[in-house]
């Protein structure tokens, strides 16, 4: 599993289908590697397996709610450090909300995307 994490102060832009999102503290992404098996009917006898690759990306916003990445944003961008990550056919799995001190809030979004490429700008 390949993971990446990035705090505030690094020079990190993420954009959600072209739009830049404010308010971002921290960003971790990785990758999730499963093996399906399907097994003969009525017996328990592995007949295939089927390698199936998942990516995540979690983002720590400040005071400002998910809905600006939409239920399903078509691609999620990564900008930093010269190289531009981007992952395709993203939908949001898991919202969740903390009421810290003093009022303020920070959201924590999970997305799962189906595709991942890599470019240097």
């Amino acid at each position: 599993m390949n993971e990446m994490t990035f705090l505030k102060g690094a020079d990190v832009t993420v954009a959600a289908d072209g739009v830049t999102l404010g308010g971002v503290t921290a960003v971790e992404c990785g990758e999730d590697n499963k093996v399906e098996v399907l097994g003969e009917f009525l017996t328990d006898v592995p007949a295939a397996q089927f390698p199936k690759t998942a990516y995540y990306i979690k983002i720590t916003m400040k005071a400002q709610p998910y809905g600006s990445l939409g239920l399903n944003p078509g691609t999620v961008e990564l900008v930093y450090g010269g190289r531009r990550v981007t992952y395709s056919d993203c939908c949001v799995e898991k919202v969740k909300c903390e009421v810290l001190p003093a009022s303020a809030v920070r959201y924590t979004v999970t997305l799962r995307a189906g595709g991942r490429s890599v470019a240097n700008v």
